[in-house]
Formats: structure tokens, sequence, C-alpha cells
């Protein structure tokens, strides 16, 4: 029996959350012994509807402060737990002091595993200061943050980078290129299909008319995912369309800017925010387009999960989404600014029925092919040495 940790430092239930639960979901329990450690609980009440039988611990977990102590923290709940091996998640590793990594490699004899999941910036250019005026410097400020970045790799048995575009950054930072595996995350297209009769009902439901045209976004309501430019865009489209409605799941630090941002516009009676959603595959089969304006991704598990239910997608073309997006196949990808998400947006509000239904059809087929869960799931166990079935 394997005991495996999973340690994720969690603000809110997002799209890595989701993933942690699906893996868990699907692990073979006769012979690994599940642990998930964060630092704010988002997990127990799902763990416990899902019957299985994972431990969870909430702990600390600091970033911030005196290395040392920051060891003998992220050591002392690491020991507590006494896995065979730790799994770290995060959006990217850099966000992670080097000094937890090295808790978890102490503690498990190096059996360190990490996941990427966001784009990173280019590595900065090497520059060198000077000193007292006239003593040029060696630039030390640019290898401890290449150095520092580096060893958590050098620390780690495997890093699974979410998309191409993350793998590729990584290498430029120095990883080592055997160490970087691509694993895409898995979406249950069962789940995330197409259905006209939640879409009728669904909307019945909630006052909202058979034959709008529905807009949704599911993400984190953070600075990031620039949901701004998705009010705008509707503020400016819906002034010609009537039947356009908004819909906006999710929650986070941005909620009541945003909110104040739609109750200025004209069409706020038809824009909805609706929190965490429980249900997300009966939202997306009661919508039409799925905008994700974001600055940056490593590859949306949303964008994905939209796409598994026919909808017609628009993001911005950045890293992780233009790998899964072709445009004006399988979706529509916009300059990551306000004038292009409007004119992405504009552009899908344009098809015909027969051109909607061809690019929906070709964006399930992709995720299909690319992102089938139980495939998904089976080459990241693989990639773990995780021991299952």
């Amino acid at each position: 029996m394997e005991k495996i940790l999973f340690i994720r430092r969690s603000a809110a239930f997002g799209g890595i959350e989701v993933l942690l639960m699906d893996w868990i979901s699907s692990i073979d329990f006769g012979k690994n012994s599940v642990t998930v450690a964060s630092t704010m609980d988002c997990y127990s009440d799902k763990i416990a509807a899902k019957g299985v039988p994972v431990s969870y611990k909430t702990c600390s977990l600091p970033v911030m402060g005196n290395p040392l102590k920051i060891y003998s923290s992220w050591s002392r709940d690491i020991r507590e737990i006494s896995p065979d091996k730790v799994v770290f998640l995060e959006g990217r590793v850099d966000e992670l002091p080097l000094s937890a990594v090295l808790a978890g490699y102490a503690a498990t004899g190096g059996n360190v595993y990490m996941t990427e999941h966001l784009a990173w910036p280019d590595p900065p250019e090497k520059t060198r200061s000077t000193h007292f005026g006239f003593l040029p410097g060696v630039g030390l400020w640019w290898y401890r943050l290449m150095w520092g970045v580096r060893i958590r790799s050098y620390l780690s048995r495997r890093i699974l980078a979410v998309s191409e575009a993350v793998r590729d950054t990584l290498l430029s930072y120095g990883y080592e290129k055997e160490k970087i595996a691509i694993a895409y995350h898995g979406v249950d297209t069962e789940r995330f299909s197409p259905s006209p009769a939640n879409r009728i009902r669904w909307r019945r439901e909630r006052g909202i008319p058979e034959d709008a045209c529905v807009i949704v976004s599911t993400a984190r309501l953070a600075s990031e995912k620039r949901l701004e430019r998705l009010i705008r865009a509707f503020a400016t489209s819906s002034q010609e369309r009537r039947d356009l409605w908004l819909l906006l799941a999710g929650d986070g630090p941005m909620r009541k800017e945003l909110e104040d941002s739609s109750a200025s516009s004209g069409a706020r009676d038809r824009v909805r925010f609706l929190g965490l959603v429980e249900d997300v595959p009966e939202l997306l089969q009661a919508s039409d387009l799925f905008v994700l304006p974001s600055d940056r991704e490593g590859l949306s598990v949303s964008l994905t999960e939209a796409m598994s239910t026919g909808l017609v997608c628009i993001a911005t073309d950045i890293p992780g989404s233009n790998e899964v997006i072709r445009h004006g196949e399988n979706g529509f990808l916009a300059s990551p600014d306000d004038p292009g998400v409007l004119k992405g947006l504009e552009e899908a509000l344009r098809l015909d029925d027969r051109r909607r239904r061809e690019v929906a059809e070709r964006a399930r087929a992709t995720v299909m092919d690319l992102f089938e869960k139980e495939k998904s799931i089976a080459n990241i166990f693989r990639l773990l040495d995780i021991r299952n079935g």
C-alpha cells in the first residue's frame, strides 16, 4: 500500500481542485492510501459526497518569511502524514518556496512530483547592476532566480506540464527535458455533452427565454481572468441584440468590481452572477457561447468542458488556448484586449445555424480526441508512478 500525499495551497475551489477530485475519484484504494493537504478546506464535503476513503488535512503551508522556519513548518506537516510520495499541485511551481520542496524531498527520500498549470512569463534577461556607482555587479539576482527554479526541477522525479506551451517555457528556464511530460486535463465527455432537454428546463426554471442567445463564462473572478473585457463586450453587443444574456459562474476577489461594472450597463437586467455552481454541465448545456478572455492560462479546464458540451467558444489568443482552438474551425481566437474580445464575440454571433453546428461539432470532436477523461487520468497516473487497476 503506497501512501500518497497531494498538496495544494487552495484559496478557492477552481480548475486545479476539480482535477484533483477527478484523480482521487479514480484511484485504486486497494493499492493506494491518499491524503489531501491544503491551506483552505475546499475538499472535505466533496470527498464525503464521493464516498472515497481519502483523508484531508488543513495545514498552514507558509510561503513567506525565514526559509528555515518555512522548511520546519512544511517538514512537520508532511512527516506527520508520513507519505511515500508527495505530489505538489500549483499553478506555477515557483509559487512554492524552495524550502517547502526540500521538506517534501527529505520526508519521502526524493519521491517528489510536481504539476505546472499556468503559463510562465519568458525568462528575464541577465543584467548587471553597478555597486557604489563604479563596481560592476555579476547579476547575482538572475542566478538566484534561475537556479532557484532549476533546483525545484532537480528535486523532482517528474514535472507534469498541462500544455506544450507550459513545457516549452519550463525548458527555457533550464528545466531538465527528460523530467517534463505533457499531461492534458481530462474531461468527462458524457457529463459534458449537449442536452436539448436540460437546455429548455434550466432556462425555464430561471426565467431565461428559450430563444435567447446565452453567453457564459465559468472562471474564478480574479484579475488574470480579465472578465471585465467580456462584460464590456457584452454591453456593446447587447445594445443591438436584445436576445443576449450573460451568465458568469464563479467567485473571487473581483466579484464586487465586476458586479459594479455590469450594473452601469444598459443590459444589467440580462447579466447574472451565479456564484459557485455545483452542476456546471447543466449550466453549459443551457448556454450557446463560451468566452474566456484571460491574460494567461496553462490550458483551461473550463474551456475544454465548454467545447465538449458543444458550445461555440471564444478565447484569447494566448499559450494553452491557442493549442486547442483552431480559429474559425472549432472556435475563435481573439487578441487579449477589449477590441479583440468584442471582435471575437461578434464574429461568433454572426454565425448562421449551420456554421454554428459545424464549429460546435468540431470543438466536441477535439475534446473527444485529446482530452477524454479516462485516457487522460490513466496517462497522469502512469507519469506519477501511481499503481492503479
